[in-house]
């Protein structure tokens, strides 16, 4: 299912751009990483975000159209900005100094962090998309590849070692 691929996808990006070894942190830091979460309206960006790349999967994937109200309930409970809101917090206090949340929180705050905001669920899944076609343009290649490393693994191992 492509939209496994999304989901995996993001889960990699968060992991590889964080060290999700959370420090214990200050309640105030904790306290300034809610607040820019407030700020960037968590529950509203992940909204969009969602539903941004289950409507992209529903056009690519016309089969699941019956299940969207499924998908989008399931989706709503687990990836919800309520339902990460501490996973987020600890993301930002690892990565942050609470002196950047802060500079982070005044320009989110700015209406030009505020239309990043906004944006961001769209660009996300536009970029998705062409992800997604730029690697379906060269699948044949990376079929071959596959290939060609399956038939070197398999000549390693006929050969006695």
């Amino acid at each position: 299912m492509k939209f496994k691929i999304y989901v995996v996808f993001l889960v990699l990006a968060i992991t590889i751009s964080f060290n999700l070894n959370v420090v214990a942190a200050s309640e105030s830091h904790r306290n300034a990483a809610g607040q820019l979460l407030d700020t960037m309206d968590l529950n509203t960006l992940l909204a969009g975000t969602i539903e941004s790349m289950l409507q992209l999967e529903l056009s690519q994937t016309p089969a699941l159209q019956p299940y969207e109200n499924t998908m989008r309930q399931f989706f709503n409970k687990y990836m919800s900005g309520e339902s990460l809101r501490e996973d987020f917090i600890d993301i930002y206090v690892e990565a942050f100094t609470e002196k950047e949340i802060n500079e982070l929180n005044a320009f989110y705050s700015t209406p030009t962090g505020q239309k990043a905001l906004k944006k961001s669920p769209a660009m996300m899944a536009q970029g998705g998309k062409i992800g997604q076609q730029r690697i379906q343009e060269n699948i044949s290649e990376l079929q071959m590849m596959i290939q060609e490393e399956a038939k070197r693994i398999q000549k390693l191992q006929q050969t006695p070692g």
